[in-house]
This record gives C-alpha cells, structure tokens and sequence, in this order.
C-alpha cells in the first residue's frame, strides 16, 4: 500500500524548509500572509499492468509472509501564491529545483520516493476581490514502492491416502 501521508509529511515539510515558507493542503486553511505554497494529489495512481513482485518472508514456525511489490506512480499539483508576479515565480522555480535536485535524498530516505518528471511551471493567476493573486502552477510525477503483505499458514502434516 501507498502510504500517502508520509509522502504529503516528507514533501510538505521538506519543500518548507527549502523555501522557508507554509506549505498547505489545497482544501486547508490558507495562512493568512503571502507567500506560501499549496498542494493537493491529482491523479491518476497508475498502477503497473501484471502481478506485483511476490517474495516470501519468515514470520515464524507456523506462517510464512507473502510481501507483494510494484512501483506505481502519482501526481501531485502544487500552487506557489503570492500577492506579487515575482516572487511567485521564484518561489514556483526554487520548488521545482528542490524536486529535481536538492530534495532528492530527502524524499528518497524520508517517502521511497523518486521524482519521475517535474512539469512545466504555468501561470495561474487570478482576481479575487479586484485583487490579484499571483500563482505558478507546477504537477510533479513520483514512483513509489507499493508493498502488501499476506500472511500465510503453513502446511503441518500431508495425508496421503
């Protein structure tokens, strides 16, 4: 199984770190100061065609382990806000950069994740109120291990008729 919240923990308090600014799910509550960065899964989880990988692990005398794994991959939309076109779009380019260079090892060591494609950064802004916001789009594209595990009673005695 994905462990979701562990890849949004990794990702939301590694970009946040990097930038030095709140990073938020889409539907939380927004900060009430720019800048800050939202995010939100957008799909499709696409799951690699055939059988997982089925190794057998030792779970003592009277079970035996079935471990299944594949590698699918997810998306994720993240927006860069901000009440400025500059620094909105600086913002949006130190995240893409985290994503494909200097988050490597954290996302790597921290979520088993590995960045697949970090997107095209797009221009989102809009008017709220006759105020603009000013947002960067980026989607960035993660494989992941996906690891079920069955447990198995073992076979204690044949009858052979």
């Amino acid at each position: 199984m994905i462990n979701l919240e562990l890849i949004q923990t990794v990702i939301a308090d590694g970009l946040s770190a990097h930038l030095g600014i709140p990073v938020v799910q889409i539907d939380a509550v927004r900060p009430t100061q720019y800048p800050y960065i939202t995010y939100s899964y957008s799909g499709p989880i696409k799951y690699p065609s055939g059988t997982p990988v089925m190794t057998l692990v030792e779970a003592g005398t009277e079970e035996v382990m079935e471990r299944y794994t594949e590698q699918p991959t997810c998306r994720i939309s993240l927006n860069s806000c901000s009440n400025q076109q500059l620094e909105s779009w600086t913002n949006a380019i130190r995240m893409h950069d985290w994503f494909r260079i200097l988050g490597h090892d954290a996302l790597k060591q921290g979520a088993d994740l590995v960045v697949v494609q970090a997107g095209k950064i797009k221009n989102r802004d809009t008017v709220i109120e006759g105020v603009w916001e000013r947002k960067s789009q980026l989607y960035v594209t993660f494989r992941t291990a996906s690891v079920v595990d069955m447990n198995q009673g073992t076979i204690q005695t044949v009858n052979w008729k």
